[in-house]
């Protein structure tokens, strides 16, 4: 059986992506579908993907920042890839702080209404 799937690997990799590609497909469409037919579904959908490209956005543009120090250059690392990852740990460090907020409020608001 090793010996098997170590001769098919590339057919597995292309199963699997193929796989993952259908599925994303499936999911977007049936997204679409709910969207056109439940309007406060599709408003919610846009306000949350606004929320998140302002939040992409900020972090890319005004919190990132592009540069290099001299230890990194030997990676070849790059102002553009500097600049990506700062994005990456600055949209998480933000999603994150709005998430634990957001838990921490909602339990205590449970706590205080009744």
């Amino acid at each position: 059986m090793g010996s098997f799937i170590e001769n098919n690997l590339d057919i597995f990799y292309w199963l699997t992506i193929i796989m993952l590609a259908v599925a994303t497909l499936v999911i977007l469409a049936f997204s679409v579908k709910h969207m056109v037919t439940n309007n406060k579904a599709a408003k919610k959908t846009l306000i949350t993907l606004g929320g998140l490209s302002l939040v992409l956005l900020l972090s890319y543009f005004v919190l990132a920042s592009d540069e290099v120090l001299p230890t990194y250059q030997k990676y070849d690392i790059s102002e553009a890839t500097s600049n990506m990852v700062g994005m990456g740990l600055w949209s998480f460090y933000i999603l994150s702080t709005i998430a634990v907020v957001s838990i921490v409020f909602t339990e205590f608001s449970k706590k205080f209404s009744k």
